[in-house]
């Protein structure tokens, strides 16, 4: 018996496939980008479809094709899966972050009197003052911050900043204390 030229339809398309399955795969187990996969794998799917159909119509080997349609199908599964899982976790992040900022911001409002951007607006206001009036400050304290910016040791410069600090905070608290 003569030996029959094989028929080959089908088969470019399932190396494409097979290949861009193989991609898909290896791609779908890394996180965080492993939805990236779903590319190659459609890509996969539909090049082995193709082959499938045409190996089909020459009655041609199918072995082939079948396995770059099942592996691209595995690696297109595995990145639908990334995307669920990153989908959700990032939607529970969001109702999280909401959550923490209402409460905080309750809090905030509790303790404080006032809401919190309305809190940040008043100090930036009590600042840009406070920052005005040493604009305007007689020289004796120009010269004691003039003192603060020589340098010194470690020591003095924690201290000049400890009072700078109960300076800031005394008048901040003044300020609200008036109102």
């Amino acid at each position: 018996m003569e030996n029959e030229p094989k028929n080959t339809a089908g088969q470019g398309f399932g190396i494409a496939a097979l290949v861009l399955g193989i991609i898909a795969l290896l791609i779908a187990f890394i996180p965080c980008i492993g939805m990236l996969a779903l590319i190659p794998g459609v890509i996969g799917i539909v090049f082995a479809i193709v082959g499938l159909n045409q190996a089909a119509q020459a009655n041609a080997a199918k072995g082939l094709v079948v396995a770059a349609l099942v592996i691209s199908i595995l690696g297109t599964t595995i990145a639908v899966v990334w995307v669920f899982a990153l989908s959700s976790s990032s939607f529970m992040i969001k109702n999280n972050l909401e959550k923490i900022t209402r409460e905080f911001n309750k809090e905030f409002s509790k303790e404080y009197g006032k809401p919190f951007d309305e809190a940040i607006q008043e100090t930036s206001k009590n600042l840009e003052k406070e920052l005005e009036q040493l604009e305007l400050a007689p020289d004796s304290l120009v010269n004691e911050l003039e003192q603060i910016e020589k340098p010194g040791s470690p020591g003095e410069a924690g201290q000049a900043a400890g009072k700078a600090l109960k300076e800031i905070n005394k008048e901040l608290t003044d300020t609200t204390r008036r109102r």
